[in-house]
């Protein structure tokens, strides 16, 4: 069975149509999946962190196609990173990859006097569908090789984004640290701190009751107690709680989030305007001692 294409976009509603169309044209045999066309406008950072959570779970080999593309037409690169796991990431190069630059083998720049769906040359604002899906579509099928995607060039010229300003920091009773993504219709942020550090390195455990300051760099926007528990459900309706987020294993990282509420409607309203703002938030937790 051939790889799958997995497409995802800041599209809309049927963003992925065309490009689905496209795919099949090349290789009717390529199998396509929509995995999400409602990624927030513009926002590479969330391109970036909803692969992060996508890429683990599917098999070795599959081919990603990522257009968040505000700088669509310009001299930006167009690019394919073949990610340590064999998989491939066919995107704008312009922050999407910033969440597997420790994952990448390779990346290759788009050739597109070859990788270009033909009768497309005038067309300057549809690189979703003339360069990404086309590109996707002859890689996965095995009409080229990855070598013939484009020229390599080195992984450090990866444009990657500041996610957080704020240093790591996790001792004994004490964690600090900043934010790396969000999930809005939630209001949920995830914190830059691994759970196996939180509870070897800071000897939190499940169950305790935290003293929690979020700050925005120059006030506090919560100062209070958080429930640090398995899942949510386990907090009081309404309270703060922090809980592992959704990767796996070792790669775990914190989420913090309010029970059946939303933290930036009550607290940060701000943060409905995007992630790109948060850089000096912090989080500081200590044990709750009131």
């Amino acid at each position: 069975m051939k790889p799958t294409v997995v497409l995802q976009t800041d599209f809309g509603n049927g963003g992925g149509g065309v490009m689905a169309g496209v795919i099949k044209t090349v290789d009717p045999e390529v199998p396509v999946y929509d995995f999400d066309h409602f990624i927030e406008p513009f926002n590479t950072v969330a391109a970036s962190a909803s692969l992060s959570g996508a890429v683990p779970y599917w098999p070795c080999g599959t081919v990603f196609v990522s257009v968040v593309d505000p700088g669509v037409g310009t001299e930006r690169r167009s690019c394919v990173a073949r990610l340590e796991n064999g998989s491939y990431i066919v995107t704008p190069d312009n922050g999407t990859l910033t969440m597997f630059r420790d994952k990448i083998a390779e990346v290759r720049r788009i050739d597109e006097s070859v990788n270009r769906l033909p009768g497309s040359e005038n067309c300057y604002i549809y690189h979703g569908r003339d360069v990404y899906s086309y590109t996707a579509a002859r890689l996965a099928s095995g009409i080229i090789s990855y070598e013939e995607v484009g020229p390599e060039y080195p992984v450090s010229e990866i444009i990657v984004h500041t996610l957080t300003n704020v240093e790591t920091i996790v001792r004994k009773g004490y964690a600090h640290a900043g934010f790396y993504d969000m999930e809005k219709s939630f209001g949920c942020l995830r914190v830059n701190i691994r759970s196996k550090d939180f509870q070897e390195i800071g000897g939190f455990r499940y169950g305790d009751r935290l003293h929690l300051v979020i700050s925005d760099g120059k006030r506090a926007l919560y100062d209070g107690i958080c429930y640090y528990d398995k899942t949510f459900g386990l907090a009081p309706k309404g309270e703060a709680f922090l809980s592992g987020d959704i990767q796996a294993g070792d790669e775990q990282t914190l989420r913090f989030n309010l029970n059946e509420d939303n933290f930036f409607d009550r607290y940060a309203p701000e943060l409905n305007n995007g992630l790109a703002i948060a850089k000096d938030y912090s989080f500081t937790a200590t044990p709750w001692e009131k």
